[in-house]
């Protein structure tokens, strides 16, 4: 036996020591009451599982970040779903990392075990991948062991889990939505584009007064900057989901779907939400051992009455812009194209009812967002998940 193996074995053998002696001060200073030995390691049992962490080898931080590239790259071959931007947030979202990091789990297995979740979710079309990810980590984590804190430590580590998911949700509809706006906006610029050529061919030929060549340019005008305005805000939108997800260089250029999911053919009902609030939301759980219970319980309650109403609202104003809005645009366009074929009517009403139409489906993207970000919310003041 060298003297350098000697020595590190002395240090191991001294720590293990230390510890013990510590473990048995606390036992003494705190009493030993039955609560206390049923709920607290003895030492025995501390000393064992330092015994297991001082011969459990470390995972190389490279190898967790090889195969969470590996899976990133498969996952953004198809435009990005919401189960895949949720997947893509658990395994690179920095602050989500130091836990895994802390705990001593960031393997390829952990990769594997969170890409198999996101498959099954991918095929249900649902996106609970932070509560997923939030019990992974916390049962897998080799200091949970004998742990006499797990409670508060799970508090701690599921807010994080589920308010990164909250963040991914929103930012990702937001995201979709902005590039569906900027595809209509450059539809309706197309339009202007070409009734200002129109005004100007009519303006030469002496069909048409300079006013009515400069009003269509004014309209064409307004339109490009409304475009260039939805381009931004496309791209901001898009940056700020990159910045969740944790995505640059090429990973950054994703492609979104052209369209936000369809708006569900009833309005959303739920019973016992608010209970269902108190069982599984963390701060009322936190709350549960102390004297603020019943003010949390009534904040608890009032947010989710007051998401649920949104909900509703935001669905109603959705359904109201897709089964009525929508379907006058297209029928007075209809009508319109009609009385233009027959000469009743001439280019520019056309045009602008063309353009009434671009901005009907315009206002329904937006209302169309704003329900799925108000499901997003109302699912986090529930908890995280929303019942069937």
């Amino acid at each position: 036996m060298t003297q350098m193996t000697l020595a590190r074995r002395t240090e191991t053998a001294r720590r293990k020591f230390h510890l013990a002696a510590a473990m048995t001060a606390a036992f003494a200073i705190g009493g030993c009451s039955a609560t206390n030995l049923d709920t607290f390691p003895d030492t025995e049992r501390v000393v064992a599982r330092a015994d297991y962490l001082d011969r459990r080898p470390l995972p190389e931080l490279s190898d967790y970040q090889e195969a969470v590239q590996v899976r990133i790259k498969a996952l953004l071959a198809a435009p990005l779903s919401l189960p895949a931007a949720m997947e893509i947030a658990m395994l690179n979202a920095p602050e989500l990392q130091e836990h895994y990091q802390d705990y001593q789990i960031w393997d390829e297995d952990l990769v594997a075990d969170i890409a198999a979740a996101g498959d099954l979710e991918a095929a249900a079309q649902s996106s609970t991948l932070d509560w997923t990810a939030a019990r992974l980590a916390l049962m897998k984590s080799v200091n949970t062991v004998y742990r006499y804190d797990f409670p508060a430590e799970y508090f701690a580590v599921a807010e994080d889990f589920l308010e990164a998911g909250e963040n991914v949700r929103k930012a990702y509809f937001d995201a979709v939505a902005a590039q569906q706006l900027q595809l209509m906006l450059e539809q309706s610029a197309t339009a202007t584009q070409a009734a200002a050529e129109l005004a100007n061919a009519q303006y030469v030929a002496g069909t048409a007064s300079k006013r009515a060549q400069a009003l269509q340019h004014m309209t064409h005008a307004e339109t490009v900057k409304a475009l260039a305005e939805a381009k931004q805000d496309a791209i901001a939108a898009r940056e700020a989901l990159n910045r969740l997800l944790g995505l640059w260089g090429e990973d950054a250029q994703w492609k979104a779907p052209e369209r936000l999911p369809d708006l569900p053919a009833s309005r959303p009902r739920y019973d016992d939400l608010e209970a269902i609030a108190l069982e599984r939301r963390l701060d009322a759980l936190h709350a549960r051992k102390s004297w603020g219970m019943w003010q949390t319980a009534i904040e608890v309650r009032s947010e989710v009455r007051e998401n649920y109403s949104n909900l509703q609202i935001r669905y109603d104003l959705a359904k109201y812009q897709q089964e009525t809005v929508l379907p006058l645009s297209e029928a007075i366009l209809g009508e319109t194209q009609l009385e233009y074929n027959g000469m009743l009517m001439g280019i520019y009403d056309l045009i602008d009812d063309t353009r009434g139409q671009i901005e009907a489906g315009r206002e329904y993207v937006e209302t169309l967002r704003d329900f799925w970000i108000a499901d997003a919310e109302l699912a986090q003041s529930v908890g995280g998940t929303l019942p069937n």
